[in-house]
């Protein structure tokens, strides 16, 4: 806490002592630590600027931008997605430039932004958070690029079959988890019929670690979870949790390219089938599921199906909604088969119209449901499901 109410203050020194380049939306704000008068420096505000202005319009497009990025992560800024929108309105957080860092390289800088809402009535600054990306000079004009690769590049890899791994230095890497892994993504192959896809999987300590992989010095949403990680473009999954396993986050790659339009709800729900929520499998999580049940005779589980990202916790490690679309999974299988399971993840409809092509309603899913947790588990280990 104290770090973060330090950043505040020189944020807010900053603020006080600076010029400003405005116009009707963006209000760039130069930090006292940023030399304006050098040349270099002059264009990379320029520049700024310029991304600020024009990076809504396209994640997959800029030119201020480098093409290789695109091409490597597809949308490499999409974090940056109306960050400066808040509660005060669009634009309520407005960016300043804090630093431009130097690296080995002269044409290659480290530039720092901070998103800052001013609040006038508490005459206050809230912050959003504080991003890095990294700005070079080719032919005489600036471009910027991804963090993650200039913050990686000493990173140890390891590749084990299809999958590159990228570990953090604060870490060794854990082999078991490696061939536990392996293991998972054979069986998962198997029973999509599809060949193993490669993916670059980053190893991180923490959730920490990880937004700083993205290139987030602080985010709003930092502290909010211990464990956790993403799939993102390009088949990359960065994990947090400590480990070389996270079936969870693979599973995604999978669906996203083998159905690509899969809803949502069921994306999670299969992820959590296969690779379990956080640290703990799909059976511990199911066995926290049906005490949930138990615990909460009136819950109403035809509320809780359409928003898969509903903040819903019991005991602080079990994700309700997700586990709602994993013990669908489970009982479409049980009954139908998993070819009609991949018909309802092939499905363009709303969740519900999707649902009754299984048996299941707004009026009995709850029923079905509570029915479903109380038989033998069906896992995905299962070799009745390869």
């Amino acid at each position: 806490m104290k770090k973060i109410c330090l950043l505040l203050s020189v944020l807010t020194s900053s603020i006080s002592y600076s010029q400003n380049v405005s116009d009707d939306s963006i209000h760039l704000t130069i930090g006292v630590n940023v030399d304006p008068q050098n040349e270099l420096n002059q264009k990379i505000i320029t520049t700024l600027k310029l991304f600020l202005q024009t990076k809504d319009s396209s994640y997959t497009e800029n030119k201020y931008w480098a093409k290789s990025d695109f091409e490597k992560y597809i949308t490499p800024y999409s974090d940056l997605q109306s960050i400066e929108d808040g509660m005060l309105g669009k634009h309520a957080y407005q960016p300043t430039l804090m630093e431009i860092i130097e690296t080995n390289n002269p044409n290659r800088k480290i530039v720092k932004v901070a998103f800052i809402e001013h609040i006038d009535k508490t005459r206050s600054n809230l912050l959003r958070a504080i991003y890095n990306m990294v700005a070079t000079e080719e032919n005489g004009q600036i471009v910027f690029s991804e963090y993650m690769d200039y913050i990686t590049r000493n990173w140890k890899e390891f590749k084990d079959k299809s999958i590159l791994y990228k570990i953090s230095p604060c870490k060794t890497i854990n082999y078991d988890e490696v061939q536990k892994q392996r293991i998972g993504v054979n069986s998962l192959c198997k029973f999509l019929n599809t060949n193993p896809i490669p993916i670059t999987f980053y190893s991180c300590t923490s959730p920490k670690e990880l937004f700083e992989l993205l290139g987030f010095d602080y985010h709003l949403n930092l502290y909010n979870d211990t464990s956790g990680g993403w799939s993102r473009d390009k088949n990359i999954v960065i994990s947090a949790n400590k480990s070389e396993y996270y079936m969870h986050e693979v599973t995604h790659i999978y669906l996203k390219n083998i159905f690509p339009s899969i809803n949502a709800f069921f994306n999670e729900g299969f992820a959590t089938y296969t690779g379990g929520s956080g640290k703990y499998d799909y059976e511990w999580q199911r066995e926290k599921l049906k005490k949930f049940f138990e615990n909460n005779p009136n819950f109403k589980s035809e509320e809780h199906i359409e928003d898969p990202y509903e903040r819903l916790y019991f005991e602080h490690e079990t994700p309700i909604p997700y586990m709602l679309g994993a013990l669908i999974c489970e009982r479409t299988l049980r009954l139908y088969g998993k070819e009609k399971l991949f018909d309802l993840f092939r499905s363009k409809k709303d969740v519900f119209d999707i649902l009754k092509t299984v048996n299941l309603t707004k009026e009995n899913i709850d029923v079905e449901l509570r029915k479903e947790i109380n038989l033998p588990p069906l896992l995905f280990s299962s070799a009745d499901l390869r």
